[in-house]
């Protein structure tokens, strides 16, 4: 054979690709059957709360929260604010003058105090001489202490620096999971928060995970030290979702595979956005299903006046059925499974680039009807293979190189589609299919354990979005599938619905990228849209895909049989795109199980093109009228 049909050897390429794609996500699709277990985290203060108002102990409420889901409990740090403010344990927390010691001047060194009988008292010396460098002690003639700390009241207010002993003795006493959530303390460096906490969990081995508390890591910015003692004692890391902490995604890193993603809604969030108890659930059995998070702090509603912990336990129950429905069953999750990007899921991203790349420079030159010779045909492969080992091999490579693949392959499924409004139907499969195998290549080779677990970001998710709409543009204008050429366009003065049509399609390509996975900047009305449609579908498709991109696809398709607004189809092809765009780029949402990434494509392909099909059929009865109406052919 001499010569290969141009359209026969990209779909034999891209087979290839899909094949080789497989075959690197084994290890992926292993750990996503096998991370099944899912658990519920309540803070220690909240269970005090609950037996308070209850009249129950606070071990009869861990014994109802327990049998309902909830594994663990939260133990916080106090504050020097806390402290003053209420007195936990029995401590107080002032100035040195305050406790009747000589003034400090214009920086009041901070003091902490406990009086005689104090049940933790050894514990917490033991604790604040491994965590606070020159710290002092002094007995008071009453039998007391006073504590000597290395800074002023005002460093102190803001800092953590007092373990809850009675919260982690509560959690020895009832065989309770403790998660230990220690804050920012100035005056400790990373060896000596890492020294305290070492020095804690030996104290307390039911402290299976940490959970860093406000806004900067403790230790920071030293975290290798902490980060030493957690992965020799296996106690591990919950990174919340959403949440932005300075220092610790460094963390994370340093830890590898002992993190486990947590999702929490804070008091203020539920309370200024009225987020119903439903709404509640849908969000924490998403964040389960969808993003492979494995610890949900769980509050008592904060909008329940009253009767709070039978709301509580009615919560959660509804949570576990939800989530027991879904095959997931409630337990102290472990961590995922390690595993490397694949060297097939290399070969099948260089399949991927060097043939749609190849495809769209045909296209360009408009060599694309000609046969292509064999001996070319080899060299794609070679070439294909060669940057494929550039990719597993130089990790610069892959940076620069993840979004280009993902962007090469919509623009080509994009024009594949685009160029098929005689063959509609093999054009929508052809494209579905070009998605599928490009979208899996970029999955198989950059979804990682890492990357599942947000510690490597894929940096192309932007790029995929973006660059297929220029290129289709540039396109468009070289080969004159706009009537008009770029120069000629540019020759003359622009038109006033060719700059509010360009301004919409610009302003829209703005909001779609500023929004990929920003889900604080989506309005409420589109939260409660996409509930809708995630309750009908079980996996909810890409709003662009179903509501903008595949009905504008059929759209084109219409226009260009009826030959209609030649002129202006260049926006229908641009906003068609916006559907493959969006459709490679969730596969690239490495923390969603394959599966429901794959659904989630077809559920937005075919009810894009049903909607697009209505749409048409609609505009085909009526546009007789709106001629006869308006007295003009469009």
């Amino acid at each position: 054979m001499r010569s290969v049909n141009k359209h026969v050897l990209l779909y034999a390429a891209l087979a290839v690709a899909a094949a080789l794609a497989f075959y690197g996500l084994s290890s992926r699709l292993d750990a996503e059957k096998g991370g099944r277990t899912a658990a519920f985290v309540a803070d220690s203060r909240e269970i005090a709360s609950l037996a308070y108002q209850s009249g129950r102990t606070a071990a009869d409420v861990w014994s109802a929260v327990n049998a309902a889901g909830v594994m663990g409990a939260a133990v916080s740090e106090f504050t020097g604010d806390e402290i003053a403010m209420y007195s936990p344990l029995g401590l107080r927390f002032g100035t040195a003058s305050s406790f009747g010691e000589k003034p400090d001047g214009s920086a009041p060194r901070a003091v902490l105090a406990w009086g005689k009988g104090f049940p933790y008292a050894e514990r917490l010396r033991a604790y604040l001489e491994h965590k606070l460098p020159n710290v002092s002690f002094t007995e008071t003639a009453d039998g007391g202490v006073r504590v000597f700390l290395p800074g002023t009241v005002e460093e102190f207010k803001s800092s953590s620096f007092v373990p809850d002993f009675a919260a982690l003795e509560f959690c020895r006493a009832n065989g309770v999971n403790a998660l230990f959530r220690p804050g920012p303390c100035t005056p400790s460096s990373g060896a000596d928060t890492a020294e305290a906490i070492d020095w804690l969990t030996s104290e307390y081995p039911q402290i299976r995970n940490i959970i860093p508390a406000g806004a900067i890591l403790a230790g920071y910015p030293d975290v290798r030290p902490l980060a030493s003692v957690m992965r020799g004692k296996g106690i591990t890391l919950s990174q919340v979702e959403f949440v932005r902490q300075i220092g610790v995604p460094a963390l994370s890193r340093a830890l590898g595979g002992l993190v486990i993603p947590m999702h929490s809604l804070t008091k203020e969030e539920i309370i200024s956005r009225n987020i119903s108890r439903p709404t509640i659930t849908d969000r924490y059995v998403r964040a389960v299903h969808e993003r492979s998070i494995r610890l949900v702090m769980v509050h008592p509603y904060d909008l329940q006046m009253g009767g709070r912990l039978d709301v509580f336990l009615a919560d959660l129950g509804g949570y576990k059925k939800a989530l027991e429905a879904r095959g997931y069953a409630l337990g102290w999750p472990e961590p995922l499974p390690s595993w490397p990007a694949p060297l097939a899921g290399a070969f099948a991203c260089g399949i991927c680039i060097v043939f749609t790349l190849w495809s769209y420079a045909s296209r360009m030159n408009g060599s694309d009807k000609l046969p292509v010779p064999a001996t070319s045909a080899l060299l794609l492969f070679a070439a294909s293979a060669a940057l494929g080992g550039a990719l597993w091999y130089s990790s610069a490579a892959a940076r620069l190189l993840g979004g280009v693949c993902g962007a090469l392959v919509a623009t080509e499924a994009a024009l594949c589609a685009l160029e098929s409004s005689r063959e509609r139907v093999r054009g929508a499969v052809s494209s579905l299919l070009i998605v599928a195998a490009g979208g899996l290549s970029v999955a198989s080779f950059y979804g990682t354990s890492a990357a599942a677990l947000r510690l490597t970001p894929f940096s192309g998710v932007k790029l995929t979005l973006l660059l297929p709409l220029v290129l289709i543009f540039v396109h468009d204008m070289k080969r004159r599938v706009h009537p008009e050429g770029f120069v000629e366009v540019m020759r003359r003065s622009p038109l006033w619905t060719e700059l509010a049509l360009l301004g919409v399609v610009m302003l829209g390509a703005l909001v779609m990228a500023l929004r990929s996975g920003n889900v604080s900047n989506v309005p409420g009305w589109e939260v409660a849209f996409r509930d809708f449609i995630e309750n009908l579908l079980v996996v909810r498709p890409r709003t662009k895909e179903f509501m903008i991109g595949y009905p504008a696809l059929v759209l084109y398709w219409f226009t260009v049989r009826k030959g209609l607004i030649p002129y202006y189809r260049e926006v229908l092809r641009l906003a068609a795109a916006l559907a493959f765009c969006s459709a490679v780029n969730t596969f690239c949402h490495f923390h969603t199980p394959l599966y429901l990434s794959v659904i989630r494509t077809l559920n937005g392909w075919w009810l894009g093109l049903l909607i697009g099909a209505v749409c048409a059929a609609a505009l085909g009865l009526l546009l007789p009228r709106l001629r006869r109406a308006a007295g003009i052919r469009l």
